[in-house]
């Protein structure tokens, strides 16, 4: 197996230890790779983006898996720009991952949501993401690329969660009791793309979540009461501290069903929900 993550970060991290004694892996950051605190695995070569386009022929070279994890502008994926001609003729690629958001579902009113729910979202940023998603699936029904579509909800583990926003006085709590947010935490994510691997379904889309949405003032709540910390005043989304892609967020309200990729892939998320993946962060269990 010869992997490259496009977009090298925090959901990589937590694969690598899946895959390193079975994987030669390539990871490329859109920064110098040097200068960024990422885990220092063996057997892995990391480049940034700009060298990779400039050796990206002799990189792709019997490359059999791909991950992209890059944000999309307006023009979709700019890995997709650079590398569509010689993804169309690249046999050895048995497996292409590419994560989304289930942010392009936009906003059901608190309805449940699954992989066949209509896109309704109106935010610039998802828009993007059903334009990516669309390019990589072009890729699959035009040239049979094997590529799955990963759609992420909020990402949260280790050194990353509500947690360390609390701690760092970052938090601002929110009352919108009625507000689903659905999450998952991160070696979650890992294990999914691991059995997506080793069970290749090309053309499919995947939600990764755990099995409880909820509000955010919920998941806030209950980490102020686990770190034995008084609740701050609750503010109103309108209130001048909060930045617009926050409320951003909360113009879109849906749960996301994540049957499909129990039923696939036989995958099912170890940290269940909300308070079980706290706690575990707190406990400093992972």
């Amino acid at each position: 197996m010869k992997i490259i993550y496009l977009g090298a970060g925090y959901c990589s991290e937590f694969l690598t230890p899946l895959i390193q004694d079975k994987a030669e892996i390539i990871g490329i950051h859109s920064q110098n790779p040097f200068k960024i605190k990422f885990k220092d695995f063996r057997n892995i070569q990391r480049f940034t983006f700009q060298d990779f386009l400039y050796l990206k022929e002799k990189i792709l070279k019997d490359t059999t898996h791909i991950l992209v994890s890059i944000p999309p502008d307006n023009r979709g994926d700019i890995a997709f720009r650079h590398l569509k001609k010689l993804l169309e003729n690249k046999n050895s690629i048995q497996w292409f991952g590419y994560f989304s958001t289930t942010g392009v579902y936009g906003d059901h009113g608190g309805k449940w949501v699954n992989e066949l729910s209509e896109l309704r979202t109106k935010n610039k940023r998802s828009l993007n993401r059903i334009l990516a998603e669309d390019q990589y699936l072009g890729l699959y029904k035009n040239y049979n690329l094997p590529v799955h579509i990963f759609r992420l909800p909020g990402i949260y583990g280790p050194t990353r969660s509500v947690i360390g926003r609390i701690k760092k006085n970052e938090m601002n709590l929110i009352e919108t009791k009625k507000h689903f947010f659905s999450r998952v935490f991160v070696t979650d994510i890992a294990q999914a793309i691991y059995s997506s691997m080793k069970n290749i379904t090309p053309g499919e889309v995947y939600n990764i979540t755990d099995d409880y949405p909820c509000s955010a003032f919920e998941v806030a709540s209950y980490a102020y009461q686990i770190l034995r910390i008084p609740k701050p005043p609750i503010i109103n989304l309108n209130d001048n501290s909060i930045n617009e892609m926050t409320r951003s967020f909360y113009k879109e309200n849906k749960r996301v069903s994540n049957k499909k990729i129990k039923q696939k892939l036989k995958w099912y998320p170890r940290i269940k929900d909300y308070k079980q993946g706290l706690n575990e962060i707190l406990n400093k269990k992972l």
